[in-house]
């Protein structure tokens, strides 16, 4: 008994004196999406915007990540087409390691919080900012930067 008494112990403090300490990684990246938008007119001169959006992530990383990417959102388009849309994305690299999004997008450029995620993203948090680069009817080109913390 006192062997496992001992042995206990040991492990306390292993435990006490090496606590678990969040991971807070920097990435940046590309996005390439294409998008399917519907405008809503108002009779005021303003459109209501839905837009779903998906394509692929290329992630900075040892080693790099290339992650599906999967959007919706919704906003308002005022008379000058300027248009400020709220939404979530959800990136995922494979059936166990993926997080997700939420933000504002202002325009071209825009800010997200990270709500999130599974595997290796469980329980992830952080922020982060991205810009369009490229714009076609085909889709678009952002390249972003981002902090990860995971527990």
């Amino acid at each position: 008994m006192n062997i496992y008494k001992t042995g206990l112990i040991l492990l306390m403090s292993i435990l006490l004196a090496n606590p678990v300490t969040a991971e807070t990684m920097k990435y940046t990246g590309t996005i390439h999406a294409s998008s399917n938008k519907s405008l809503m007119p108002l009779a005021n001169g303003n459109g209501v915007l839905l837009l779903e959006a998906s394509g692929i992530a290329a992630l900075s990383g040892k080693p790099p990540s290339v992650l599906a990417v999967k959007c919706s959102g919704m906003g308002m388009v005022d008379a000058e087409s300027k248009a400020k849309t709220d939404f979530y994305c959800s990136f995922t690299e494979s059936e166990e390691d993926g997080f997700d999004v939420k933000g504002i997008v202002d325009d071209e450029s825009g800010n997200f919080d990270v709500i999130g995620g599974s595997g290796k993203w469980s329980k992830a948090k952080g922020k982060g900012k991205f810009v369009q680069v490229i714009k076609t009817s085909a889709g678009s080109k952002n390249v972003f930067e981002m902090e990860i913390t995971t527990p």
